[in-house]
């Protein structure tokens, strides 16, 4: 379910940023988020200031290069695949940060995943939009960084998560909106029906719905078990993107993608595995 909201997420994204200005696209979501769940939930005490931090990797990173690289050209499949990556970077950090595990297999996994991104962002096509491209990359970090936050943040259920971060991030938002971008109202008003319900799906369904219940997953397993979860990301994110944006699906991007695919679940299996414990084995 998490995966289908994801990775049909890009669409809409795609749809709401051709209407509006990115970042008051961006602030547009988060007040309407804010809206619905600050009535009803609260941050314990001692965590404001983790929340604050991860309201600005994630609410301020991570979506801002999202929105603003698809606003310069990237498109929602590709946008979708290159999303991906973030469980390898995630996986990766968990070794440093959170002292998770990452085995030889694991590793040869996230090159093929590496390799079939270099494969992937080579395509001919991708000349010139390199800019696009890598913001939607750097989003992909700073996702990558915000698991692990989110993961150390066990203490903060996930609504509130989702609901103290949209408001820590939103007045840095709309002020950004306002020295960046232009005739933000103006656009609004006049959007198409599609854009204001992309705006609406992309608040009460992958906001709320979707990473609610992904940080509600976060907190219940270890880090790489729950981003395995994107795996299946490109997959909807790749169909919705060529079915209703009619987005070009070349064999260098589909070489370039199962070969992403490929090397993140070899990276996600292997850690995951469980291992034999001799200490329970009775003769």
């Amino acid at each position: 379910m998490i995966a289908a909201i994801f990775g049909f997420g890009f669409v809409p994204s795609k749809i709401g940023v051709a209407s509006y200005p990115p970042l008051w696209f961006l602030a547009a979501r988060f007040a309407i988020v804010s809206l619905i769940l600050l009535f009803f939930i609260r941050v314990p005490r001692g965590q404001w200031k983790a929340v604050m931090v991860f309201a600005f990797v994630m609410g301020i990173g991570h979506f801002s290069l999202s929105y603003l690289g698809m606003k310069a050209g990237a498109d929602a499949s590709i946008a979708a695949l290159l999303w991906v990556m973030q469980a390898p970077i995630s996986a990766a950090l968990a070794i440093f940060l959170l002292s998770e595990k990452m085995r030889t297999r694991g590793i040869l996994g996230l090159l093929v995943a590496i390799g079939g991104a270099i494969l992937l962002l080579g395509e001919p096509r991708h000349i010139g939009n390199y800019l696009g491209i890598g913001l939607v990359g750097g989003s992909a970090v700073l996702g990558a960084i915000a698991n692990i936050l989110g993961k150390r943040l066990g203490a903060v259920e996930p609504l509130a998560l989702q609901g103290w971060s949209a408001l820590v991030a939103l007045p840095v938002l709309i002020s950004l909106s306002f020295i960046f971008e232009q005739n933000q109202v103006s656009q609004m008003i006049n959007a198409p029906w599609e854009a204001h319900g992309s705006l609406l799906y992309l608040a009460l369904v992958s906001s709320i719905i979707g990473y609610g219940t992904y940080w509600w997953l976060l907190k219940r397993y270890n880090v790489g078990t729950t981003i395995s979860i994107f795996l299946m990301v490109p997959v909807f994110g790749a169909a919705g993107g060529v079915a209703v944006m009619e987005d070009e699906f070349t064999w260098q991007t589909g070489i370039g993608a199962t070969a992403m695919l490929l090397g993140v679940g070899i990276l996600m299996l292997q850690n995951n595995s469980p291992k034999l414990d001799k200490s329970k084995i009775t003769e």
